[in-house]
């Protein structure tokens, strides 16, 4: 009797633990401060600052960058080029002494608003071009790549909503000051477009799911040649398809012959996918038809 007491007790522990985590995961990217005294001080700090704001935009823009990148210098410093944190990190990006000698910045230049917005962009290139995640470039951005390295090994993931326990709190919160404001300037699904991708353990693991319940078919002149199909109707952007499943719109259309014609023909079509990314898009296919309504 005091076993199954026990056994019992130890079920429900476990359960209510793991309820726990998932609950905490969830929120670890979520919007924290809705409130309009904090949409009203993100607007007023941007309008206030609209000529660079303008030109820190325009850079962002002719890089491939992101706008939503515009506020981290929001975030670091309210765009003033004269701030010097505690740490002496100075100017509208808050670049270290070490930071700026990477990027050939001399230490004066730290303040120079136009100088200094071209090192950032250059570490940010770098950074994304190494994590391709935003939220963990951000973090790199705030604690050196370093420290991502230790926590991503500690968590044995490359998975935000893994490793966050690792960092320090002074990142995690410019985080989620960051995902604050990218409400507030409607620029959240971007942020987060890429952040959420399963690992790629995870990956296969759904490939290999999919592979056991669908029935494998041959499209002639395809990658892959044995893909997986599931529908799609005209609201989808194969751009954002591609985007969303790190893939390319020539993969796209090799696996899906005339797509484009087919798609203006009929209010629906057959989609065709390998194995991997079918998986991704199933588990993601409502979000990815918010952000092709959006386009």
């Amino acid at each position: 009797m005091m076993n199954q007491v026990f056994f019992k007790l130890f079920i429900l522990g476990f359960v209510s633990v793991l309820f726990f985590n998932v609950t905490v995961s969830a929120q670890v990217l979520a919007v924290t401060d809705k409130s309009e005294a904090h949409a009203n001080r993100i607007r007023s700090t941007i309008n206030a600052n609209r000529e660079i704001v303008n030109y820190i935009e325009y850079t962002l823009v002719s890089r491939g960058l992101p706008r939503h990148l515009r506020n981290l210098s929001l975030l670091e410093s309210g765009f003033a080029n004269s701030s010097v944190s505690h740490a002496g990190a100075v100017g509208i990006w808050q670049i270290m002494p070490a930071h700026a000698d990477d990027h050939g910045l001399s230490q004066v230049d730290r303040a120079d608003v136009y100088r200094s917005t071209q090192a950032a962009v250059n570490s940010l290139t770098r950074m994304y071009n190494k994590y391709r995640d935003w939220i963990t470039v951000l973090a790199a951005y705030n604690c050196g790549e370093g420290n991502i390295a230790k926590a991503m090994a500690k968590a044995g993931s490359k998975n935000y909503e893994d490793y966050y326990l690792y960092l320090p709190n002074e990142t995690t919160n410019s985080i989620r000051k960051y995902i604050n404001a990218c409400y507030v300037t409607g620029e959240l699904d971007d942020l987060l477009r890429n952040t959420r991708k399963s690992p790629a353990k995870s990956k296969v693991k759904g490939a290999q799911a999919f592979r056991s319940k669908a029935k494998s078919v041959t499209v002639e002149g395809s990658v892959n040649g044995s893909l997986l199909k599931t529908q799609i109707n005209s609201g989808y952007d194969l751009g954002v398809i591609a985007e969303f499943l790190s893939t390319t719109l020539s993969n796209i259309n090799k696996w899906n012959p005339d797509i484009v014609s087919k798609l203006k023909q009929k209010s629906e079509v057959t989609f065709y996918l390998p194995a991997e990314e079918m998986a991704l898009f199933e588990s993601n296919k409502n979000k990815i038809l918010r952000l092709s309504l959006l386009r």
